[in-house]
């Protein structure tokens, strides 16, 4: 009986030691510490943050959320629906897929170089020695896109 409490308490142990961390200032650096550092100490809240984004299951089937349909809206918001983070992936690589708006294709491969608008926009894309991307824009929403390479 003695072993198997002690055994209890020592599984316990890690969850009793949590440790305060501190922000100082320091001849004008910010310092962390895991004692006070200084008069200006501040405890901080250092809980780990929500996961957002991904799958953390085992391959087991999950339907995401896509938001219903909207009657009456505007462009920007008839493009289809992607998943944030499917976003995060495709502008971490700098890649854009179909259906991105502009402000999405933006962030992924920064400001084009020319913008030309009519029946599609088409966004331009020159890069040193002669290479050349174009974005296609239909009622605010990627349609296409293709590169010429030198």
């Amino acid at each position: 009986m003695l072993t198997r409490m002690l055994f209890i308490i020592a599984l316990a142990m890690p969850a009793l030691s949590y440790g305060a961390v501190y922000q100082c200032t320091a001849n004008g650096q910010t310092v962390f510490s895991d004692q006070p550092c200084g008069d200006d100490a501040k405890e901080l809240d250092h809980k780990p943050a929500p996961a957002i984004g991904g799958r953390f299951d085992t391959g087991t089937d999950v339907e995401f959320y896509k938001p219903p349909a909207r009657q009456n809206s505007s462009s920007e918001e008839s493009c289809p629906y992607i998943n944030s983070t499917e976003l995060r992936r495709l502008t971490i690589q700098n890649k854009i897929t179909r259906g991105m708006k502009p402000a999405d294709v933006r962030r992924s491969w920064g400001s084009p170089s020319s913008i030309s608008t009519g029946r599609r926009t088409q966004w331009a894309y020159h890069y040193t020695g002669g290479s050349s991307s174009y974005v296609y824009f239909e009622n605010g929403c990627v349609v296409n896109w293709n590169g010429y390479y030198r």
